[in-house]
């Protein structure tokens, strides 16, 4: 019997390879559509469309209106000549403008283009009342024009990053300058930052260091250590280090608003600043010392309030004329050169105003100054007490009778009037000490002397003993002589 004829066996089914095979066109379409995807991006990114859409980002958060120019790629960096901004009302600044700006990009997360660091050379930036009138501008408002260079595709488009988070900015040189109507009230320029932007909350970190600092009708200061916060229309001062004169020194903190004319409030605090360096004229070689203390600055810029307390270490005064006189009178040459071991004021400067008040000056086992002085541009006026220790005026006939007649605090006081000029500056102590003198003087005179004018002015009283009174007067004029001539 023949041997049955085997059926042919149907190929088995097998999924896995279904699958792989499957697989195998997905990874195909999806690298596909990743290189399509990349060669879209890049060529968005490498033409005018990413500049479009970062220049509105841009403009959206800086209220401003943005232009960019040309952007080369070298890799994951980019690089752009010059990058402006012109500030709208609504903005904090009225005018950016950044050269040279070069950025690392860190790919995209979270639908952000990730930037580690933007290194700029020189920025330059303006807070004044020139503005770009009408609204700010609005992402879907800016630059609607066809951008020219590929575009990316619509199903693309879902996935592209809404926003740019940046890490930190460097910049090589700042310049910031802030103006009102009558011109500049403050320039920084020449200094190194560092910047961190949370575009998000719309503040700013800065630390900055070098550079140069002009205010009007202020001494140039120097940048040494600098840290900010800058939100919207107000700058924080954290910590500030500042150069001042030859070896000035201040430390600061505070707030600056640029609303409106704009508004500062700094506390300072300074120190090692000679007392020459601060005045003119002929009180540079009168006054000399270290000072230190607080001061605080408040106002709109152009119409700026400064007070606060000056200490001064190491103070002395010299070639002062009343002194040189008291220590002619008082046979005392300490007067000619008084060496302060306290001397402190406050003080308040407003408009070509200065007001000193509890002005304090001491020199121990000597003289003691308190009171108050105002200068009106160089117009000078004052109320003061002086105050000399017991014996002090001895030499003076009358001085301690008739003028220095309150005893307080171990000194005997007398008050003294300021006037004229800071260039020629008046007292009435010096004449109130003459005619006290002369006073004195007068009513001490033997009764002799007294008696023999009366004989010589009335001639019915028959021939006065003339040689006697001319002896006697004549000792009286040697006395009073240094203070006739103003000696």
């Amino acid at each position: 019997m023949p041997p049955k004829s085997r059926k042919k066996s149907k190929r088995s089914f097998n999924p896995l390879a279904i699958v792989l095979i499957g697989g195998g066109v997905l990874l195909v379409a999806i690298v596909v559509v990743l290189l399509i995807a990349k060669s879209a991006i890049n060529g968005w990114l490498h033409g005018d469309g990413f500049r479009d859409w970062l220049a509105a980002r841009c403009s959206a958060a800086l209220r401003s209106e943005v232009s960019l120019a040309e952007m080369k790629w070298e890799g994951s960096e980019v690089y752009t000549s010059s990058f402006n901004a012109l500030g709208s009302e609504a903005a904090a600044f009225s005018k950016l403008g950044l050269d040279g700006v070069r950025a690392k990009m860190g790919g995209i997360q979270n639908k952000a283009f990730e930037v580690p660091e933007i290194s700029v050379n020189r920025l330059n930036l303006e807070f004044s009342s020139r503005r770009k009138e009408g609204k700010a501008p609005e992402e879907s408002t800016f630059n609607s024009g066809a951008a020219e260079g590929p575009a990316l595709p619509s199903w693309l488009s879902r996935f592209t990053p809404d926003r740019v988070e940046v890490d930190r900015i460097l910049v090589s040189s700042a310049n910031i300058a802030v103006e009102n109507e009558a011109g500049p009230v403050f320039l920084l320029s020449g200094t190194r930052s560092t910047m961190e932007p949370d575009f998000q909350a719309g503040s700013w970190e800065i630390s900055a260091e070098g550079g140069k600092i002009a205010v009007p009708d202020q001494p140039e200061i120097r940048l040494k250590d600098l840290g900010l916060r800058w939100r919207g229309k107000e700058l924080f001062i954290d910590q500030c280090a500042l150069g001042i004169y030859k070896d000035g020194h201040i430390d600061g903190k505070g707030e600056i608003g640029f609303e409106d004319h704009g508004h500062f409030d700094v506390s300072l605090e300074i120190s090692s600043i000679q007392v020459d360096e601060l005045v003119s004229g002929e009180w540079r070689d009168r006054l000399s010392g270290v000072i230190d203390g607080p001061v605080r600055i408040t106002g709109a810029p152009g119409a700026l309030v400064y007070e606060g307390t000056m200490n001064v270490t190491e103070g002395v005064i010299e070639a002062i004329p009343v002194l040189k006189r008291i220590a002619q009178y008082t046979r005392s040459e300490r007067f000619n050169r008084l060496v302060l071991n306290q001397a402190t004021v406050d003080f308040k400067k407003t408009d070509g105003r200065v007001e000193l008040r509890n002005l304090v000056l001491q020199s121990d086992g000597l003289v003691r100054v308190e009171g108050q002085i105002d200068l009106a541009g160089d117009q000078l006026s004052g109320d003061l007490r002086v105050g000399v220790t017991p014996g002090t005026m001895r030499w003076i006939p009358g001085a301690e009778r008739l003028v220095f007649v309150e005893d307080r605090d171990g000194f005997r006081w007398a008050p003294m009037k300021l006037s004229g000029t800071t260039i020629e500056p008046k007292e009435d102590l010096t004449g109130r000490l003459v005619a006290a003198a002369g006073e004195a003087i007068v009513t001490e005179l033997p009764t002799g002397v007294i008696e023999g004018a009366q004989e010589l002015l009335n001639p019915s009283a028959g021939t006065p003993k003339t040689d006697e009174l001319i002896e006697q007067g004549k000792k009286a004029l040697d006395l009073f002589t240094p203070f006739l001539n103003g000696q």
